[in-house]
């Protein structure tokens, strides 16, 4: 008899739940990863929201009630995701863009930071003219225009979520583009 004052059964219950989450972590983990990394999540971030996601599925106790865990734990995931994508559209906010300088431009004075800058500019208009037709006017509307995601989304035709998660996939993009410059 398990010495924890739990009774033979309890404790077979206990070694069949663990196996159960043992076997669903191992199928279904690399599932949500992918899930989140399409979603534009960062790998790391990607691993963390999955391990996350079954923190929050072991926690609920329902590992047995249910007939299919791989369906609660994708709307865990879900949950999660629209979370760290309200999280990310503060980050998306602060997160400058080298067409958000464009303002700092020196008119006159030291005529090499104004080549430099009408470098980086030419440069910049490349980046954008490189980017699919959506994300540039998104990019534009919100940068150059000052548009807000919901009016944005109002505007295009998606959701202030999907407006966000493409705002920061297409800032990730520049600022690699830049960094590798």
């Amino acid at each position: 008899m398990p010495s924890d004052g739990r009774s033979r059964s309890e404790a077979m219950q206990a070694s069949d739940d663990h196996d159960l989450i043992v076997r669903l972590y191992h199928e279904e983990n690399p599932r949500l990863v992918r899930y989140f990394h399409r979603n534009s999540v960062s790998r790391a971030e990607a691993d963390e929201l999955a391990q996350e996601t079954f923190l929050r599925f072991v926690r609920s106790g329902t590992a047995r009630m249910l007939s299919s865990p791989q369906g609660y734990l994708r709307r865990i995931a879900t949950n999660l995701l629209r979370d760290w994508a309200d999280r990310s559209s503060t980050r998306v906010d602060k997160l400058k863009s080298p067409i958000s300088d464009a303002a700092e431009i020196p008119v006159h004075g030291d005529p090499h930071r104004a080549l430099a800058a009408r470098d980086d500019l030419a440069f910049c208009d490349k980046l954008l003219l490189d980017l699919d037709p959506i994300d540039r006017e998104i990019f534009l509307l919100n940068r150059v225009d000052g548009y807000s995601f919901r009016d944005i989304g109002k505007r295009i035709g998606l959701s202030e979520w999907a407006v966000k998660r493409k705002m920061l996939k297409t800032l990730d993009h520049l600022m690699t583009r830049m960094a590798n410059r």
